[in-house]
């Protein structure tokens, strides 16, 4: 499948829109937490992190998968 094909791909628009709306979630807990530094927002901000983290390996896999065919 050529690398433009893979905008098309419905699996990997629901990964980078779900990517894009953590990215949005930790911008505003890291913004938060400039003045809510308790162990509880914390705990959340690097779950999202870790979240977000795989989601963005899940898009390269898929990513180098439809690139391969």
């Amino acid at each position: 499948m050529a690398t433009g094909n893979y905008k098309k791909n419905k699996k990997l628009k629901k990964l980078h829109d779900h990517h894009t709306y953590l990215n949005k979630k930790v911008d505003e807990l890291t913004e938060e937490r400039k003045h809510d530094r308790s162990d509880e927002s914390k705990q959340l901000l690097v779950r999202l992190k870790k979240t977000k983290l795989i989601m963005k390996d899940a898009i390269d896999r898929l990513k180098a998968a439809l690139t391969k065919d």
